[in-house]
C-alpha cells in the first residue's frame, strides 16, 4: 500500500514539475516608436490641407495616442492648420502630447513632427528541448496584440 501511494506521489510531482513546450504557432512582438517629419510649402491651401488631413488620418489608424508637434511660419501656414484642425477638435485630447505653435526659424511654411508607436510581429520557431530559447518574447495571441489601443504600454523599456 505504501509503495502504491509513494508511486502515485512521485508521478504527480514529476508530471506537475516537468517543463511543457508550446508547439503551436506563436509570434514575437516588438513595439517601437516612429518619428516622422513632414515639411510643406503652401502653394494651394486646399491641396495642402488635404495632404495634411490624409497624414493625420493614417496616423490615427496606426496609433490613437500619437505625439504631434505642428509648427507654422506665417499666416498662410496658420490658416491651413486651422482648416485641418477644424474637424478634429478631439485630436489634442487623445494625443499623448500636442503642440501647435509659431516658429519663425522654419525654412518652409509648415512642419509636422509626428511620433507614434508601431507593432512589428514575426513568427517564432517552436522551442526545442536542450536548445537555447532565442525568442523569449513570443506571444500566442497575435490578434489581441494588434488590437491594443495603446501599443506603447504593451512592452516597457523602449
Amino acid at each position: 500500500m505504501k509503495s502504491i501511494v509513494f508511486t502515485m506521489l512521485v508521478t504527480a510531482l514529476l508530471s506537475g514539475c516537468a517543463e511543457r513546450y508550446f508547439n503551436g504557432s506563436s509570434t514575437e512582438a516588438l513595439v517601437y516608436p516612429e518619428t516622422h517629419v513632414y515639411q510643406f510649402t503652401v502653394k494651394s491651401g486646399q491641396q495642402t490641407t488635404n495632404q495634411i488631413a490624409s497624414i493625420l488620418d493614417i496616423v490615427e489608424e496606426n496609433d490613437s495616442g500619437a505625439s504631434y508637434l505642428l509648427e507654422y511660419r506665417n499666416t498662410k501656414g496658420k490658416k491651413v492648420l486651422d482648416g485641418v484642425m477644424k474637424g478634429r477638435e478631439k485630436l489634442p485630447l487623445r494625443a499623448e502630447t500636442f503642440s501647435l505653435r509659431r516658429n519663425n526659424a522654419l525654412s518652409n511654411d509648415i512642419q509636422l513632427t509626428i511620433t507614434y508607436h508601431s507593432l512589428l510581429t514575426q513568427p517564432c520557431q517552436p522551442s526545442e528541448i536542450e536548445e537555447a530559447d532565442v525568442s523569449r518574447n513570443c506571444f500566442s495571441e497575435v490578434a489581441r496584440m494588434k488590437q491594443i489601443s495603446h501599443k506603447e504600454r504593451l512592452v516597457e523599456g523602449l
